[in-house]
């Protein structure tokens, strides 16, 4: 299997883990990180050996979203490009688009993408101590997945608790909105995704592969839509005065003062 910068896998008894491992940086995506992870899953998808993988995170979060360095380049028509056809579309594509079951243990911060990913993952556990959120509202963005697949997996109101008040939310809060299936303390959270990933293993892999498929087939019409759709909105966004605002107050830790352009 391949080595990557930061991401570390092993496979035990035919379970994947996958650990995002740059805690240094919060597990954020640069370019390359978002290339890494969907070659990851597609590694472990396609390997006879491997049944079910697990997503994690290093250090204090499972992943902080998009690295903001990689935020203040997206009005450059080719970083907007490759982020979003060879980043954000390639990867929420394979998640989408997996055979064999995937489960999130979240460990801690889960922004942004890291959020989404939790969305379009087949069942999540997180520690006591996770937060998640999607702020994309708040520098000027938007939530492209978790606002198109949210209110279809969540329901309307609880996607858009996420999505619209761009509030941090606890595990607690997480599992009464439906976004994870558990919440373990801090030390057991891999014990407890371990075990879920064991009782996975238990169904038939036809049957599995069937329910897969199923769901695959439902958002992977969305996809399509959504992808046009986004594509769209990335232009408006991206040449948009609240975006360049929004980055700006970002790094400069103050307020964004948003005009609406």
């Amino acid at each position: 299997m391949a080595e990557y910068e930061h991401l570390l896998h092993e496979v035990h008894d035919r379970i994947r883990v996958i650990t995002i491992n740059r805690p240094d940086k919060l597990n954020c995506l640069d370019q390359q990180l978002w290339k890494d992870i969907q070659h990851a899953l597609k590694e472990g998808d396609e390997d006879p050996n491997v049944g079910v993988q697990i997503i994690t995170g290093s250090g204090r979060a499972f992943c902080a979203g998009d690295d903001i360095a990689l935020l203040t380049q997206m009005s450059d028509p080719k970083v907007s490009k490759d982020l979003l056809i060879d980043c954000i579309y390639g990867l929420y594509s394979t998640l989408i688009f997996l055979q064999k079951p995937l489960i999130a243990a979240v460990n801690g911060y889960a922004y942004g993408g890291g959020c989404e990913m939790v969305l379009l993952s087949d069942l999540a556990v997180a520690s006591e101590k996770a937060i998640f959120s999607q702020p994309e509202g708040r520098i000027g963005a938007w939530p492209m997945v978790f606002a198109t697949f949210g209110p279809s997996l969540l329901g309307l109101k609880a996607s858009n608790e996420f999505t619209m008040l761009c509030e941090p939310v606890s595990a607690q809060r997480a599992l009464s909105l439906g976004l994870i299936n558990r919440v373990a303390p801090h030390e057991k959270l891999m014990e407890t995704a371990l075990e879920l990933a064991g009782k996975v293993m238990q169904s038939s892999p036809v049957s599995l592969k069937i329910i897969k498929e199923t769901s695959a087939r439902i958002m992977g019409e969305r996809l399509y839509d959504f992808w046009i759709s986004q594509l769209r909105s990335l232009k408006e966004v991206a040449r948009s005065e609240d975006w360049l605002e929004g980055a700006a107050a970002f790094l400069e830790k103050r307020p964004p003062k948003f005009r609406g352009c």
